[in-house]
């Protein structure tokens, strides 16, 4: 049974992310990090717009490593690259896309690399290292094996979502789907040399709730608790501030803390990326 025990130094999940960043800015973060957008059901995002607070954040905590924006759609707009899909392509075929990627630029030469995906780009990285675990060696569809240091979700359905559209990754997001099954018998996938999994969600999203956020194995977990406008549209926004209430674990989710002094959503994502090889 997971317990949530209050914590009895309040500002303690605070406190271990103010040593985090502050080692960032102390050695530079030279990884490259993936920033993986959410579904667009009308085909296309900007990149650029999606992606700015939150590399304005990661610049400012020290991480001098490219910024990679990864697009998928045929609609996407200033990206620094990505695949030509649709709203019909699979996740697990946009997984494959990115794992490719990663690998041909970084993997095969040795070279670590970080994501940060916010909604379904959560999974799609998730689909990316679960399918080299699974594949990788046995099928030339897959890369042999990828490099991903940390990976850190927004506000991923990793349980599913209610969707009424016909699209292929709106029958990838529903609850119950063939893919979230698929997905979830490589609960935690790992890259060469480890993959540090951070799950992130909300309790004001009233798209991806904390449960689904929260619902695959990682090792460390962050609710923001309701009453604070954290949404699924503004999670990828919000980086000041150290007065957020949340509950957060790091031991698989067994045992859950609380403050009223944590970090903002992309102030916590800088400093799970910023967490060397385990």
């Amino acid at each position: 049974m997971r317990r949530i025990v209050r914590s009895a130094v309040p500002g303690i999940a605070f406190t271990v992310v103010l040593a985090q960043t502050a080692a960032a800015h102390a050695t530079a973060v030279k990884d490259p990090v993936y920033l993986i957008h959410g579904v667009q059901w009308d085909g296309g995002t900007d990149c650029e717009t999606s992606w700015k607070d939150a590399k304005t954040a990661l610049r400012h905590q020290g991480f001098k490593g490219p910024l990679i924006t990864w697009g998928y759609y045929r609609g996407d707009r200033h990206c620094t690259t990505g695949y030509q899909g649709t709203l019909n392509t699979p996740v697990p075929e946009l997984g494959r896309r990115l794992a490719w990627e990663i690998y041909n630029r970084y993997s095969r030469h040795g070279k670590q690399v970080s994501v940060l995906g916010h909604s379904m780009g959560g999974l799609i990285a998730a689909a990316a290292l679960a399918g080299v675990q699974k594949n990788g060696g046995k099928s030339r569809a897959w890369p042999p094996y990828l490099r991903v240091r940390n990976a850190v979700t927004l506000s991923s359905p990793f349980r599913g979502v209610t969707c009424v559209y016909a699209q292929a990754q709106c029958k990838d997001l529903k609850t119950g789907s063939s893919f979230l099954h698929w997905l979830g018998t490589a609960q935690n996938p790992q890259g060469r040399g480890g993959t540090d999994w951070t799950l992130i969600g909300a309790y004001d999203d009233r798209r991806v709730s904390a449960r689904s956020g929260l619902g695959t194995r990682a090792k460390h977990k962050v609710a923001y608790l309701a009453g604070q406008n954290i949404t699924h549209s503004n999670m990828h926004h919000l980086s000041a501030g150290g007065h957020w209430h949340f509950r957060y674990s790091n031991n698989w989710g067994d045992v859950f803390y609380q403050t009223a002094k944590g970090g903002a959503p992309l102030r916590i994502a800088a400093a799970a990326l910023s967490s060397p090889a385990r």
